[in-house]
């Protein structure tokens, strides 16, 4: 009963000197926040809009001189009249000296770059010395727990590395994200609160007073810098917020005071790093888009990653139409959701295998919304690319990943159907070897006398798929036939389950390597084509034909928007990925709703009445009707001279369609 009352008495007593900690660090901001509005002005430390900014009037910065201070003076109040807090209980005072010293040094480097502009060189030699100072002071990142199995990973040597990339990326990445009224200050006001949290949870009373007071400074300068903003953070701001943050981060997440969760870190801070990390992986995925040419050095495409610009979420988010308001609320709800989920994982209600998959399908989803479309690697061309390499049009690497696709597929039928494979697939003698490679030897054969190294990959069409079907399944049964004359290898009961698997693996990924060039073809050619909205009248073959035509044109691209039918019966179909609006009479709703800008029409017995309609609307509109067409013209015809000499043969028999 004693025991339980003076834990009570320790739970009020450190609520209280949080709370104190918090109002008292947000009342010195208020008050210290218009007199750093009055210096600014007076120093010139001003920022003035520019093509890359948003705001449209000089504003002052300076805002880390108010939230440092107000912040180290709240620090020294409750360590004075709660002791018990233990804020500056470290190891010894050197070790508090060294962290001190970090924070004014990226204090000063802020002021000074707030004043005058500091390059981004000199700028980030300057912090790797604050983050050095910090490592030396104690601070350090010496193991990782795996958030799947909760195993140890010990860094060694290269612990020093990871803390400084650590320390200096996220202090970076607060800054990159201060781009609208009251971002960057109203999301670390959250980080701030999840790192209380998760240091409660772990028992970092210190921490968790840190984290609070740190809130609280924050807070108070909010009322400054929400929209409409009469102070910026400026660098002053930004970079001593994201590095305290980045310090605490490390005491904070570490369990037990032996290993950094990475998970729960990176949740803590999610925006600021999800927002740093797409930024820096578009960029460098930006080099190898289709029509991007790669002339510049490595150096200075590796300093391109690091250049701001005006694609960060924030900005494609006002792009998209939002207000600077709701933007910045829309991402303090995603904020205070992963910092919530941080907590529910260092509370163990949460699995964090579950969290990952959940903000992997988010990103995913997210940067398609968000327009990046270097980051879509199945639709930008990036991977379509790789089709143009020699070594990938040469039949001998297609026979090579067929082997591989083989070994995959008996390995995966192996293990899924033979019972004792334990023994056998992890512990294989000279039998197992040699009935392994018989059997590769004699699938690849399959594929050999199949015809299937006869055919170009980009050419194949649905007769050349038939027949890798056949050879397959010729493959597979031969396979079958000789692991019943293999005793180890015999499973008589699962020989019908062991065909179809591999069979099913085989054929997927044979199939399959060849079908994703088409894919990516497809993909690419939809998401990339820019130029007029075409309406195709016609959902048949013709159609297809035309349809396959225009994603092909290499001038003059133009972009299919969908098919009309008059057949009652397609219409709210769907044709190739392509929507089939309905009728004719449909024309003009859908140029209402400004869904298409040109007409090709396909078909060409269609009665003269609907032909008159089409036309009556198309006038109306000013909307321009093509006509496709497949001939077959005679090679003399075209001439028109039987004794001219030199003939083309892009003028011989028109096999193609032609869009007119």
């Amino acid at each position: 009963m004693i025991n339980t009352l003076e834990e009570s008495g320790k739970e009020v007593m450190m609520f209280k000197i949080n709370l104190i900690g918090f109002l008292l660090a947000m009342g010195l901001s208020l008050i210290s926040t218009p007199l750093i509005i009055k210096l600014a002005f007076k120093i010139g430390a001003i920022d003035k809009p520019d093509n890359r900014k948003i705001h449209k009037t000089p504003t002052p910065r300076l805002g880390g001189v108010g939230i440092f201070s107000s912040f180290i003076i709240t620090l020294i109040v409750v360590e004075y009249f709660f002791p018990q807090a233990n804020i500056s209980g470290l190891n010894n005072n050197l070790n508090l000296l060294l962290i001190s010293l970090s924070l004014i040094i990226v204090l000063l480097l802020g002021i000074f770059d707030d004043v005058r502009t500091l390059k981004p060189g000199p700028k980030f030699f300057i912090q790797l010395i604050a983050a050095t100072l910090i490592y030396v002071s104690g601070f350090q990142i010496s193991s990782i727990t795996n958030p799947f199995t909760e195993q140890l990973f010990y860094l060694g040597i290269f612990s020093f590395p990871l803390t400084i990339l650590w320390i200096t990326g996220i202090t970076n990445a607060f800054n990159l994200i201060d781009g609208l009224d009251g971002l960057a200050t109203g999301i670390a006001v959250i980080a701030g609160l999840t790192i209380f949290a998760i240091s409660l949870l772990n028992n970092d009373i210190t921490s968790a007073v840190i984290g609070m007071t740190l809130a609280g400074s924050l807070f108070g300068f909010l009322r400054f810098n929400f929209n409409p903003a009469k102070i910026f953070l400026g660098d002053s701001g930004s970079l001593f917020v994201g590095f305290s943050l980045a310090i605490l981060s490390i005491q904070s997440s570490t369990k037990g005071s032996t290993a950094f969760s990475l998970i729960i870190a990176l949740l803590a801070l999610g925006i600021p790093i999800i927002d740093t990390l797409m930024s820096m992986l578009r960029r460098m995925l930006a080099w190898f888009l289709p029509g991007q040419q790669l002339k510049s050095s490595m150096t200075k495409k590796l300093y391109s990653m690091f250049l701001p610009d005006k694609r960060h979420i924030h900005h494609q988010l006002l792009a998209s139409g939002f207000s600077q308001r709701t933007t910045v609320i829309m991402l303090y709800l995603v904020s205070s959701a992963l910092g919530v989920c941080a907590v529910l994982v260092t509370a163990g209600s949460l699995n964090a295998s579950l969290i990952i998959i959940g903000v992997g399908f988010f990103l995913v989803v997210a940067a398609r919304k968000l327009g990046y479309k270097e980051i879509a690697l199945f639709r930008n061309g990036i991977l379509l690319k790789l089709y143009s390499l020699t070594i990938l049009k040469h039949s001998a690497f297609q026979f090579c990943l067929d082997a591989l696709s083989i070994i995959t597929a008996l390995m995966l039928s192996y293990i899924l159907t033979i019972s004792t494979y334990q023994t056998v697939f992890f512990n294989p003698g000279p039998p197992e070897f040699i009935a392994a490679g018989v059997i590769i030897l004699i699938q690849l054969s399959a594929f050999v006398f199949g015809g299937l190294y006869k055919r170009k990959i980009v050419l194949l069409g649905l007769g050349d798929f038939l027949q890798i079907f056949r050879a397959v399944l010729i493959a597979v049964l031969i396979t079958v036939l000789i692991m019943s004359f293999a005793p180890f290898l015999s499973a008589a009961s699962h020989a019908n389950i062991f065909m179809m698997l591999d069979f099913y693996f085989l054929i997927s990924m044979v199939a399959g390597s060849r079908i994703l060039f088409h894919a990516l073809n497809y993909l690419f050619n939809r998401e990339s084509a820019e130029g007029k909205r075409i309406l195709i009248y016609g959902a048949d073959w013709k159609g297809m034909i035309a349809l396959q035509t225009l994603l092909q044109l290499e001038q003059n691209k133009k972009i299919p928007v969908g098919f009309l039918d008059d057949d009652p019966e397609l219409e709210g179909k769907f044709m190739n990925g392509y929507p089939i609006y309905g009728g004719h009479w449909k024309i003009e709703g859908l140029l209402k709703k400004g869904k298409f800008d040109e007409i090709v029409m396909t078909k060409e017995k269609t009665e003269f009445e609907i032909l008159n309609r089409i036309k009556k609307i198309t006038d109306r509109y000013n909307v321009p009707v093509h006509v496709s067409k497949i001939n077959f013209e005679n090679m003399d015809s075209i001439s028109g001279n039987r004794k001219q000499k030199n003939i083309s043969l892009k003028d011989s028999g028109k096999l193609t369609p032609k869009i007119v």
